[in-house]
């Protein structure tokens, strides 16, 4: 792209790939597969990533080190405005959208320590959940955020249910709204799907 390594690995915009669309499109409704991009694994390989939000509307993935504001990143490279309730991790950007932006907003937030600590890993979306579309993210580990998430909070009227499998199976946890810790799940997560 042009762009060093260096600022590759600081603040990462990707997009899913044709044959990953198809595929979440074949894995279900409101699936989104998730494809590393070259940033992520040159951050991922230099333990320099810190937080993530993924917009399933778009398939964008932005990723910051930490003390970073994620989602003015979110705004500024990706050009999506993130409503963040007071009760989210991450910075409140300012109220008014850009021309341009479209506004998401987030519905789970997905912590590596337990009590909602450490970096964090959002899934956005245009709409507030309705309890029966459900959501489909995974393979966490195409985003650096396979076998981490240690507890979880839900947004947006949703809740969320974290999979040991890649795709949806096995051992699981939810769903729940929120959860400060996962017992025998915690750093077990490869897979996510929200309702």
């Amino acid at each position: 792209m042009g762009f060093s390594k260096a600022v590759r690995a600081r603040v990462v915009v990707g997009t899913v790939g044709m044959a990953t669309l198809l595929a979440a499109l074949l894995s279900g409704p409101g699936a989104a597969m998730a494809a590393p991009t070259d940033g992520v694994r040159d951050a991922r390989a230099a333990g320099a990533v810190d937080s993530c939000s993924y917009d399933l509307g778009t398939a964008t993935l932005v990723c910051v080190h930490p003390g970073e504001d994620l989602n003015r990143a979110v705004l500024d490279r990706a050009h999506l405005r993130v409503v963040a309730p007071l009760d989210a991790r991450g910075a409140v950007v300012d109220t008014a959208t850009p021309a341009g932006a479209q506004t998401t907003f987030v519905q789970s937030q997905l912590y590596d320590d337990v009590g909602y600590g450490g970096a964090f890993f959002q899934i956005t979306n245009s709409s507030s959940c309705n309890g029966s579309t459900v959501w489909y993210f995974g393979p966490l580990g195409n985003v650096g955020w396979s076998g981490r998430v240690s507890s979880f909070k839900s947004f947006s009227g949703c809740s969320t249910k974290l999979w040991q499998g890649t795709n949806y199976s096995g051992a699981s946890y939810g769903y729940a709204v929120d959860a400060s810790s996962l017992g025998s799940m915690n750093d077990q997560a490869n897979s996510v799907t929200l309702r």
